[in-house]
């Protein structure tokens, strides 16, 4: 027999110069149960409805939306139980490990105290827009770390109308980032005598991993990733990207095109690999103990004191990748081939384009990289002081020759 479903009509009250409606709903709780609850709704002021008569359209048409089931219990959620309890469980299993450790240090760090007593259904533009600007206030932060944390809420949003928990527009979208936050800082991209530098005072295997990054523009996790089954003397296949213990595929398809290997990157991967005894299996870069290096450790302890050494700073392994952008983008390229060299997923380009195999115009601009990478070499070793001076002008004034060359925008 099927149990019939109670039809609540709701008690009307009033109180504070205010009219409520008292009802019970169902209610998820943490540990995954259903739970019947009182609830109370403020329908309107007594101002504005100043007799029982006048509210009580009001009440029936909220009544309505209760025994229809529009108000779910989810949405009586406030944003700090939907988020512990349902979007952060859901984040673990279906995001990286590195993007579910982020976005809840977000969540605890700058928005759980602020905006986490709010209702779900309840929550408006406004309270998204006063927590950034809050947030601006207290902690300097810059323009794009605010717009990470709004995205971080508009997602948490997108989730909870997916789950149910939500009906309408998304209210963080419009929240405005404040014009006071600091505007974010120019980021460094080494150039090939730069690159040349570095390389030159590195021992073998911290030079074979900033060659890759610098000559191939992997990222770090995809550095870390590596297997001696991922290169040929022609290619590196980025097949997965690590973080921490975790090892997963690189984060879109995009990312998993293979790059182009010049014959500089050549000679110092295999001169890294005969050092190691010709593996032809296990993880690429390690200390010797076949685990995958921590590349923050061996820049903090081997490569950024080495940088400094020949009074150069430390920008980050994303200044090697920014480096090879900009250095192709110096020498010419189109912002296509570049984008494909590095497999940037810019949202203008379709995932067909990404997914191509390597056409001519890619393999063209990795050789005139090499071929320039040989150039510098050649006339560096009685450098002269003021040779990054030198490097600059020998690209301008080659500019006639090389401007048919490669041209991207720094990623």
């Amino acid at each position: 027999m099927t149990k019939s479903v109670r039809y609540q009509k709701g008690q009307l009250y009033p109180e504070h110069s205010a009219w409520f409606v008292r009802y019970r709903e169902r209610r998820r709780q943490q540990d995954g149960s259903i739970k019947n609850e009182r609830r109370s709704k403020r329908l309107g002021s007594m101002q504005d409805y100043p007799t029982k008569s006048e509210i009580e359209p009001v009440r029936i048409a909220f009544m309505q939306k209760v025994n229809s089931g529009q108000v779910t219990a989810d949405e009586c959620m406030t944003l700090l139980e939907f988020v512990e309890a349902v979007y952060l469980p859901w984040a673990q299993t279906e995001l990286r490990a590195s993007t579910h450790k982020g976005y809840r240090e977000i969540w605890e760090n700058h928005m759980s105290g602020r905006v986490g007593q709010i209702r779900v259904r309840e929550f408006r533009t406004v309270h998204a827009s006063r927590m950034l600007r809050a947030i601006a206030g207290e902690h300097n932060l810059r323009k794009s770390s605010l717009q990470h944390i709004k995205s971080v809420l508009s997602g948490i949003f997108t989730h909870a109308k997916n789950e149910g928990a939500f009906d309408g527009a998304n209210p963080v979208q419009g929240a405005l980032i404040p014009n006071s936050a600091r505007e974010s800082g120019e980021e460094y991209a080494y150039n090939l005598a730069q690159i040349l530098r570095i390389l030159n005072v590195l021992p073998l295997l911290p030079q074979a991993v900033v060659a890759t990054a610098s000559l191939a523009g992997l990222r770090e996790g995809e550095l870390r990733g590596l297997e001696w089954p991922d290169y040929t003397v022609e290619q590196l296949s980025v097949n997965r990207s690590a973080w921490r213990e975790f090892v997963n595929k690189p984060k879109t398809r995009a990312s998993r095109q293979p790059v182009p290997v010049i014959p500089k990157l050549a000679t110092i991967l295999d001169a890294y690999r005969a050092s190691m005894h010709h593996p032809s299996t296990g993880v690429m870069f390690h200390h010797g103990n076949g685990e995958r290096m921590d590349m923050d450790k061996l820049a903090q302890r081997v490569i950024r004191p080495a940088v400094q050494a020949i009074g150069l700073q430390w920008y980050g392994w994303h200044g090697f990748r920014r480096g090879i952008a900009s250095n192709l983008y110096a020498l010419g390229a189109n912002e296509k081939t570049v984008q494909r060299i590095l497999r940037h997923a810019h949202p203008h380009v379709t995932k067909e384009r990404y997914i191509k195999a390597f056409d001519a115009a890619v393999i063209e601009a990795m050789g005139r990289l090499q071929a320039t990478v040989e150039v510098l070499e050649s006339v560096s070793s009685n450098r002269p002081a003021g040779a990054d001076k030198a490097h600059a002008k020998l690209l301008i004034e080659n500019r006639g020759e090389m401007a048919e060359w490669l041209k991207a925008a720094v990623c």
